[in-house]
């Protein structure tokens, strides 16, 4: 299970509305649909039933929620509560002033001082003027949940507001490069949420300049990355320390297996039938001679001899190593449901596919004279493409693990220069 969740939305229009009941409802549930001490299992009343059925109809994509299988299973108040919370938290449900009051005075929220906002300085914050500035702001208002769950954030620490006002203000910087707006026009406000199982905050950016500001995909995953790094860092410290010393190990097996490869890799009847297909294909093809300008058939070929040279005991063990470290990485981030890529699949190793055309094409001349079978020349030349693989093998590896190793030393430094800061600011005592 992933430790880190993270959602994002954005809002081109922040004065636009939306779904009123569901608004009313989050406005006055505390009163009306307030659970006693310990899980209500009492059925769901008739209002919560009504509005169930409007949060379908206006965000159908919800019915895929965690949280509304556990109400379908069982219709609960408690579980009723649960998916209707699920619903503001991950959807544009009001004005966006209306939001802003939601995250800094809804239930649950830890308040600093009259409301739970907080922001970049320890200046008070005016819940008024702020609910009104980000409404009339011209530009995109980018809205995000950072959520843990419950255990991890009691152990780590970031189960109050001040932990979390302090993640964010130490990762400013990258935070507005990952919304593409400049430090000196960034503004953002939060509001911690201590909910029983997955203690969160809501987040809201934006810039002063309206013509600033926009995330993709890949800066919603640095976002995701960064915030995780930060605060799994002592883990992700201890993770990299092992991982270092595992590399050391597969490195010296890949040594070993480079050094050895003197033998006739074995071909069996399935690989040598597509080596032969892939010759033919090759002989009657006037383009270029690479993977990417193939046409679709060969590429076909190309792709099942890889299938099949990943089959072999040693290549499997040490895809398997690979697909491991790469597990561990996401594991953060990501529930990784779906299976490991294959290696024909894999693009770290495309230049596989480039290795087995050049051999292909070598095999008309190789040994030709020397009395070798077609099977025994083709399980020469595939050595070549074992080697390869090795080399490949251990230089993705070792990005990996590089790449794990600098992000864990750029946070301890970040962590090193916050506490230098602080230290220097601190008043001289007379």
């Amino acid at each position: 299970m992933a430790k880190i969740f993270f959602t994002s939305r954005y809002y081109k229009n922040p004065a636009r509305s939306n779904v009123g009941k569901l608004l009313r409802y989050v406005a006055t549930r505390e009163g009306a649909e307030r659970l006693p001490d310990g899980i209500d299992r009492s059925p769901s009343t008739v209002r919560q039933q009504r509005l169930i059925s409007e949060i379908l109809k206006s965000f159908p994509q919800s019915c895929e929620y965690e949280e509304y299988k556990t109400y379908s299973d069982e219709p609960s108040k408690s579980n009723t509560t649960n998916f209707i919370n699920a619903v503001t938290e991950r959807n544009d449900v009001s004005r966006l002033d209306k939001l802003v009051s939601y995250i800094a005075e809804r239930p649950g929220v830890e308040k600093l001082g009259s409301h739970g906002l907080f922001s970049q300085t320890d200046d008070k914050i005016d819940l008024n003027e702020a609910a009104e500035e980000v409404n009339n702001n011209g530009g995109t208002v980018f809205t995000h949940i950072i959520s843990l769950r419950r255990e991890d954030a009691e152990r780590l620490g970031y189960n109050n507001a001040k932990a979390w006002r302090n993640l964010i203000r130490r990762n400013v910087t990258e935070m507005a490069v990952a919304h593409n707006i400049s430090l000196s026009n960034m503004k953002w406000y939060a509001g911690f949420h201590d909910k029983d199982h997955h203690p969160h905050i809501h987040l809201i950016v934006y810039s002063r300049d309206g013509k600033q500001g926009w995330i993709t995909k890949k800066s919603i995953e640095d976002m995701r990355s960064l915030f995780g790094n930060d605060i799994f860092r002592n883990e992700q410290y201890k993770l990299f320390q092992a991982e270092t010393q595992q590399r050391d190990l597969v490195k010296e097996r890949v040594k070993g297996m480079l050094e050895d490869v003197i033998s006739v890799f074995p071909v069996y009847e399935e690989m040598q039938v597509l080596f032969e297909t892939l010759q033919k294909q090759l002989r009657d093809y006037t383009g270029k001679k690479v993977y990417g300008y193939l046409s679709k058939n060969i590429k076909e070929t190309v792709n099942k001899i890889v299938a099949e040279f990943a089959k072999d005991e040693d290549v499997a063990e040490l895809y398997a190593e690979w697909n491991k470290i790469n597990r561990k990485k996401l594991s953060l981030y990501y529930e990784k449901k779906e299976p490991d890529i294959p290696l024909e699949d894999n693009k770290e190793f495309r230049s596989l596919k480039n290795d087995i055309i050049r051999a292909a094409i070598k095999s008309d001349t190789y040994l030709v004279d020397t009395g070798y079978s077609s099977e025994q020349r083709i399980g020469f030349l595939m050595n070549g493409v074992f080697r390869s693989f090795l080399r490949l093998f251990q230089n993705s590896y070792d990005r990996h693990a590089d790449r794990f190793g600098k992000q864990i030393d750029r946070k301890l430094m970040s962590m090193i220069r916050e506490k230098k800061r602080h230290t220097e600011l601190k008043p001289s005592k007379a």
